[in-house]
C-alpha cells in the first residue's frame, strides 16, 4: 500500500463512521419525535391510513383514527390492541366518526378530538376518494364531490386543528397528496384538481406556519395497492367498481406507511413516492412541457380507444 492510500483510506472510514453515526442521531430523534405524540388519521379504516395507523402506534404514538365507518374503526382498533412489542409504552386508540366531506362535521369532529386527547401534535391527512371519467361527460356535481373531500375536508380539519397547535407552539401536519397533483393525466380531471389545490394549499401553509414551528410535510404516492380504483366516482357519481391493473401492481400500503413514518420523523416537507416513469413526467412537465403535452395526448387517445372497443 503506497503512501496516498495509508492517508485515504483512514480519512474513508472516518467519513463512513461519522455518517452512520449521523444516520444513528436521525433514527434516534426520529422515534423521540413521534414517542408519545397525539397522531390524529384520517382515513383510517383501511389501505394506507389503516397502515399508518399500525405503524405509528408500534412507534408508541397515541394514535385517534378517524373515517365515517364505525364497524371498520373498531375493527383496526382490535388489531392494534394485538400490537406488543418489547416494554414500549402502548396508549390506548381513539376513534371519532364522521364524514370529511360534510364541513359542520368536521367543525365538530375537531372539538371532539381534542376534548379526547386534549392536543394534536401530528396531523395526518389521508382519506379522499379518486374519479375516473371524461371532463365532457362529467356531471359538475362530481367535480363537487371530489373536491369537498380530497380539499376541502382536509382544509376544514387542519384549520379546525391549527389554532391548538399555534397555541401550543409546535405541531405537525401531512397531507398525503399524489404524483397527480404534481401533473394531470387524462380521464383523472377531478381528483388531479383536487390534489394540485391540496399541493398548492398545503405549499403555503407550509411557509406561514414557520414563525409558530409548524411543520407541514406533503406525501405524493404514485400507485398503491388500495381499493382506491374500486371505490373511485365515474362521471355519473356510480362506483367505478375497477381494480386498475396499476393500482393492483403498485406498491404496498405497508411500504408507503413506513415512508410516511420516516418523512414524518425526519420532518421532510416534500417527497415524491413513485417509480421511474411518474418520476420522469413530473420532471418533463417542467423542463420539456411540449414532449409531456404529447404523451398524455397520446395517452389520452389510447385510453379513449380503449374505452370505444
Amino acid at each position: 500500500m503506497d503512501l496516498t492510500s495509508w492517508v485515504i483510506l483512514p480519512f474513508l472510514l472516518g467519513s463512513v463512521g461519522i455518517y452512520g453515526l449521523l444516520k444513528l442521531l436521525q433514527r434516534l430523534r426520529s422515534s423521540a419525535y413521534i414517542q408519545d405524540a397525539v397522531v390524529v388519521i384520517t382515513g383510517a379504516t383501511s389501505g394506507l391510513g389503516k397502515e399508518c395507523a399500525k405503524v405509528f402506534y408500534e412507534a408508541g404514538a397515541q394514535v385517534v383514527l378517524c373515517g365515517r365507518n364505525e364497524e371498520g374503526l373498531k375493527d383496526v382498533i382490535k388489531q392494534l390492541c394485538l400490537i406488543r412489542g418489547g416494554a414500549m409504552k402502548f396508549h390506548k386508540p381513539h376513534m371519532v366518526i364522521f364524514d370529511l366531506s360534510d364541513v359542520e362535521a368536521v367543525a365538530s369532529a375537531a372539538r371532539e378530538i381534542l376534548h379526547l386527547v386534549g392536543k394534536v401534535d401530528i396531523l395526518i391527512n389521508n382519506a379522499g376518494v379518486s374519479y375516473r371519467g371524461a371532463i365532457v361527460d362529467t356531471k359538475l356535481s362530481v367535480d363537487r364531490t371530489i373536491m369537498d373531500t380530497n380539499y376541502f375536508g382536509p382544509v376544514a380539519l387542519t384549520k379546525a386543528l391549527l389554532p391548538s397547535m399555534i397555541q401550543k407552539k409546535g405541531g405537525h401536519i401531512v397531507v398525503i397528496s399524489s404524483v397527480q397533483g404534481k401533473i394531470s393525466i387524462p380521464f383523472r380531471s377531478a381528483y388531479s384538481a383536487s390534489k394540485h389545490a391540496t399541493q398548492a394549499f398545503f405549499d403555503c401553509l407550509r411557509a406561514e406556519m414557520v414563525p409558530h414551528d409548524i411543520a407541514v410535510t406533503v406525501i405524493s404516492p404514485g400507485y398503491i395497492q388500495t381499493n382506491l380504483s374500486l371505490n373511485a366516482v365515474t362521471e355519473d357519481g356510480s362506483r367505478y367498481g375497477v381494480m386498475d391493473k396499476t393500482t393492483a401492481e403498485g406498491r404496498t400500503p405497508e411500504e408507503v406507511a413506513q415512508i410516511v413514518l420516516r418523512a414524518v420523523g425526519e420532518r421532510s416537507k416534500d417527497v415524491l413516492v413513485a417509480g421511474p416513469l411518474p418520476t420522469l413526467a413530473v420532471y418533463l412537465r417542467v423542463l420539456a412541457p411540449k414532449l409531456f403535452f404529447s404523451l398524455m395526448a397520446a395517452r389520452a387517445k389510447k385510453e379513449r380507444k380503449f374505452k370505444d372497443s
